[in-house]
Parts: structure tokens; C-alpha cells; sequence
């Protein structure tokens, strides 16, 4: 276990499962929280990070000074050479800014008692291993495809599945796990309890090495 002053817990899990909701019962218990996909949303507006993009992948995935998202979801998500080229650019990215979000909120005049971050591709990307503890929001298939049957086809969804890593394996590798069928109320019970276990379990750890 990693063990850092203010506890740091990832959330991660498949689309459609719930890591967005489980992300703001955190919020409202007191956690600092951040998505690694607000990280990304934001690289991608970066003037430099477009240009390197633009320069790999063409000028099919701009408009104006403005990158073509679906455009370039559909490239990357249909070939995975080039998946792993934008995820080379990116992950490093992700990483230093989640470390020093989480510094800057060690470092604040109100120092929050748990940091909790969103990232779909935990295990994927190694990320696992900056964290101390780790919840997995897990719900069957054919649950999350009818979360997000608005959003993508069966198509996308087969695809975007396809390249997490499977949720038994998610589930043997992290410390808290949320099978996320029932209703709201289970969940914020359940991360109320994961809440105060991670901080119980930090304080232990503070003392032990004290």
C-alpha cells in the first residue's frame, strides 16, 4: 500500500457503471475529488498538445483551433496503434497533473481529509500503483449498456469495453468493490462506509510510522 499524508483513493470502472455518482457522494462527504477525464477534456484544449495531435493524426481532427473530438474518438477507438499513440501522449500528462493537484491540496489552508480521483483506465495505465487504496464500481453488461444506450452504439460500447481491462481482474486488484444494481441510497451508504474505512485505515498507518 502506498501511504501518503492526506489518503489518496482512486475510483475506477467500466463505462456505464457509476463512477461519476460514487465520485460525487465523495465530494459531498468532504473529499477533494477530480475525473481524469476532466484532465484530459482539458489537455485537449491545450494549444500545444492540438498541435502535436493535429501534426499525428491530420487536419481531419481540428475545426478552426479546435479539436474535432468525435473525430477523433472514431480514429482512435477503430485502430489501436494510434489508440496507443494518443494514450503515449497523454497518460504521462494525466499522471504529473493528478500528482500535483493532489500536492496543492496537501498543501492548502484547509487541508481536505481524503483525495479521491476518477480514472476509468486505473489498472490500464499503471495509475493504480499512486494511490493508496482503490474502489471499483462494477455492474453487469448489460446493465451499463442500458445506461448508455443514449450515448453510444453497440457498436462503440463493444469497442470502449473491449479495451478495459476485465472486471474479475479489476476486482482481485482493488481494496473496495461496488456492484452498482440497486438503488442511490445503497451506493452513498456503501461509499460512506468506504469513506470512513480509508481514512480509519490511513490514521492507523500514520500512527504505525509515527
Amino acid at each position: 500500500m502506498v501511504r501518503h499524508r492526506v489518503p489518496r483513493l482512486g475510483i475506477t470502472g467500466g463505462i456505464g457503471s457509476g463512477k461519476s455518482t460514487a465520485l460525487a457522494f465523495l465530494r459531498e462527504l468532504g473529499a477533494a475529488v477530480i475525473s481524469s477525464d476532466d484532465i484530459v477534456h482539458g489537455l485537449l484544449t491545450d494549444s500545444a498538445i492540438i498541435a502535436e495531435v493535429v501534426a499525428h493524426f491530420g487536419d481531419g481532427v481540428v475545426a478552426g483551433d479546435v479539436l474535432n473530438r468525435p473525430a477523433l474518438a472514431r480514429i482512435v477507438f477503430d485502430d489501436e496503434r494510434e489508440r496507443a499513440w494518443l494514450e503515449g501522449l497523454l497518460h504521462p500528462l494525466v499522471k504529473k497533473a493528478v500528482d500535483e493537484w493532489a500536492r496543492a491540496q496537501e498543501r492548502a489552508p484547509v487541508t481536505p481529509s481524503l483525495l479521491v480521483v476518477e480514472v476509468p483506465l486505473l489498472f490500464e495505465t499503471g495509475m493504480d500503483a499512486v494511490f493508496d487504496q482503490v474502489l471499483l464500481v462494477t455492474a453487469p453488461e448489460s446493465v451499463r449498456r442500458k445506461r448508455l444506450v443514449a450515448k453510444l452504439t453497440d457498436s462503440e460500447f463493444r469497442k470502449r469495453t473491449a479495451q478495459q481491462l476485465d472486471e474479475r481482474a479489476k476486482a482481485a486488484r482493488s481494496d473496495f468493490i461496488f456492484a452498482n444494481t440497486g438503488s442511490r441510497k445503497h451506493m452513498k451508504e456503501f461509499i460512506a462506509e468506504t469513506y470512513t474505512a480509508v481514512i480509519v485505515a490511513a490514521g492507523e498507518q500514520n500512527a504505525a510510522h509515527a
